[in-house]
């Protein structure tokens, strides 16, 4: 009986150790948690802060950049419709 209430004993002892570890593993692992999502948060919000810090120069740029694009599409538009050829223009001019 002795040596079964000895093996008894070091199983609680065993128990309460390993219970005392699991537990600080636990709360590392709440404050790592904690800490990755004010990570995230201060990423995400730094770049939305800065997109709206600097959205009126971004807007003006892209109405520069869609004006651009436009001016582009109406020489490529007129330039279609210029004749290439000799004898559409011999034509035009009246020759």
């Amino acid at each position: 009986m002795d040596l079964d209430d000895r093996k008894l004993d070091e199983l609680l002892e065993i128990t309460h150790e390993n219970n005392k570890i699991l537990r600080s593993m636990r709360r590392a692992q709440r404050w790592s948690s904690f800490f990755t999502f004010v990570y995230w948060a201060i990423i995400l919000g730094s770049i939305f802060g800065v997109y709206y810090y600097f959205q009126p120069t971004i807007q003006k740029y892209m109405k520069t950049f869609q004006t651009s694009m436009g001016i582009i599409q109406n020489f490529e538009k007129t330039a279609g419709s210029i004749p290439t050829d000799v004898q559409s223009v011999k034509n035009l001019i009246g020759k």
